[in-house]
């Protein structure tokens, strides 16, 4: 189930942890870390609040997103290697970090067990689409 709404999911979480890991290192343009951490995170989450949280419970799901954006914006305004931008950054990183091992202990395994693969296939369709969408329209915007 390669092109299931799951796997997109998980996919995504993991190249979250690889910039974030990045970040950590000090090494190569901070900002566009940055910039990339933001579209990703944005992105993927307006498309889980499109498509995968209706199915689900996931009002704290929510919540969780909001705070990352907030902590994201400020993590874009601060000054690499200031005292703001790594407290921003290690808040941001412990919220999604959080954010993502509930995903993946409470709500994904729900939503495996109760959808088909048919449907996984098709969310994940829509997912991947919302997502592109997302993306596009950040890269739009940015100055």
């Amino acid at each position: 189930m390669a092109d299931d709404v799951i796997t997109f999911i998980l996919a995504d979480h993991r190249k979250v942890e690889e910039l974030f890991a990045r970040l950590n290192t000090g090494k190569g343009d901070r900002r566009a870390i940055v910039g990339a951490l933001h579209a990703l995170i944005t992105a993927h989450a307006r498309a889980e609040e499109d498509v995968v949280y209706p199915l689900l419970d996931a009002h704290h799901g929510l919540e969780q997103h909001k705070e990352a954006e907030v902590l994201l914006d400020a993590l874009r305004r601060a000054e690499p290697g200031s005292a703001e931008f790594a407290g921003v950054h290690a808040l941001l990183a412990l919220t999604v970090g959080r954010h993502v091992q509930e995903e993946e202990s409470t709500l994904l395994p729900l939503l495996a067990r109760t959808t088909d693969e048919r449907r996984l296939r098709d969310l994940g369709k829509q997912f991947r689409q919302r997502r592109q969408h997302e993306l596009r329209a950040l890269a739009k915007a940015r100055p």
